[in-house]
Order: structure tokens, then C-alpha cells, then sequence
């Protein structure tokens, strides 16, 4: 396993986002990308807000992602193997490549989420 070297430290505020093409938004959805590929970061890495009552699927053909609940509640579906379970504060999921799974928002729901490889921050599924 080889481990990336930065030549950098990379500072950065979640407000220094704000309005930015960084700042991405889709329904029931907003992600700020604090951390994305021209960072030079083997990461990506982002902070999305969920609309309460939003009802979200993805399958990443090229990502993998691992999702950290910082407030809020919802559940987390895995829609191949038919599980689900509730997402509040502390909770983490991880999804591979191709992985279908499904998240409702029983309130606004605060998210911290890392995909390897980095996304270029433009992206409208997050």
C-alpha cells in the first residue's frame, strides 16, 4: 500500500464555500466540498446537509464512500442485500463501488462524507 505524500497543509472553512462552485445543490440535497481531486488529495471530502423528508439513492459506478452522521436522523438502506438501519449522531456507513443504498431523512440530517477517488467537486450526486 503506498501512502500519498503532501507537499502542503491544506486550510480551508466550510464558510469560504458558501456560494461557490463548490457550494453544489440538488433536491432535498446541499453539499459543500471542502476537499476535492484538484486538492491534490487521494480524497474527497464534503459536508452535505439533508432536507428533511429527502428520500436519496446512489450506486457509484467510480467512488467509494464512507458517510459519518454529525447531527440529525434517518436511515441508511442497503438495497441489494435488503437491510436497513437508523442513522443519527455517531453513526457511520461505508458503500463500494456499485453498491445501491438509499437514505431517508426523518429530519435535516448533517453528513460528513469521504469518496476515494476524489470527486471534482462539480458533481450533482453526492
Amino acid at each position: 500500500m503506498t501512502t500519498a505524500s503532501f507537499s502542503f497543509m491544506l486550510k480551508r472553512r466550510l464558510d469560504q464555500i458558501d456560494g461557490t462552485e463548490r457550494d453544489v445543490r440538488g433536491e432535498g440535497w446541499r453539499s459543500r466540498r471542502l476537499v476535492v481531486a484538484e486538492d491534490g488529495t487521494p480524497y474527497s471530502f464534503h459536508v452535505t446537509v439533508l432536507d428533511r423528508g429527502a428520500r436519496l439513492r446512489f450506486e457509484y459506478e467510480g467512488h467509494r464512500e464512507t458517510v459519518y452522521c454529525i447531527e440529525g436522523k434517518g436511515t441508511i438502506s442497503d438495497l441489494a442485500a435488503g437491510d436497513t438501519m437508523s442513522l443519527e449522531p455517531g453513526g457511520i456507513y461505508s458503500a463500494g463501488i456499485g453498491e445501491p443504498h438509499e437514505i431517508i431523512a426523518l429530519t435535516e440530517m448533517t453528513l460528513a462524507c469521504v469518496f476515494d477517488p476524489p470527486l471534482s467537486g462539480t458533481e450533482e450526486a453526492d
